[in-house]
């Protein structure tokens, strides 16, 4: 019974070797060609592979405005903040100056006292710093994780604050 199948099996193969009309090249070609229903196949798989780009670059350009934005308000609210310091400080080295016009203060008071100010400014600078640290994180954390998030996004405001920074020294 086993050689039977085997026969029939070696029949049928040899039918489809015996039926091959024309050359094997052309038979090869003609059973790779691509038919109709797989070319519009591919051609749907690829427009949706395309609606898929632009969706993600969409959504990658979103959260980057978005982030951007959060980032840009972090770092303006740390100016602020920090402008506010130097005002009070301005103000109070005002003041003392003031007073050792008047007599209130000697000059090694008025010395010791701008020290003082100096000292408590530098803590609310720190203060700043350490709020604005933990904003960043805050801001990290929650974007690192995903898969549109990258670090050049930082790149900008790096750059915006080198050029902050290099004309407070011009």
């Amino acid at each position: 019974m086993a050689n039977k199948k085997e026969e029939s099996k070696k029949t049928s193969i040899m039918d489809m070797i015996n039926n091959l009309d024309g050359s094997v090249s052309d038979n090869l070609k003609q059973a790779n060609s691509m038919e109709a229903e797989v070319r519009e196949m591919a051609e749907n798989k690829m427009k949706e592979e395309e609606k898929k780009e632009k969706a993600n670059e969409l959504i990658r350009i979103t959260k980057r405005a978005v982030y951007t934005n959060i980032r840009l308000k972090i770092d303006a609210k740390y100016t602020k903040d920090t402008k506010e310091v130097m005002d009070a400080a301005r103000n109070k080295s005002l003041e003392l100056l003031n007073d050792l016009k008047e007599g209130k203060l000697t000059p090694s008071q008025y010395e010791s006292e701008l020290e003082k100010m100096i000292d408590e400014q530098i803590k609310k600078v720190q203060e700043c710093g350490k709020s604005r640290r933990e904003d960043m994180n805050e801001l990290h954390n929650s974007y690192v994780s995903s898969e549109y998030y990258s670090f050049s996004w930082n790149n900008p405001f790096n750059r915006l604050n080198r050029a902050i920074e290099d004309n407070k020294r011009n």
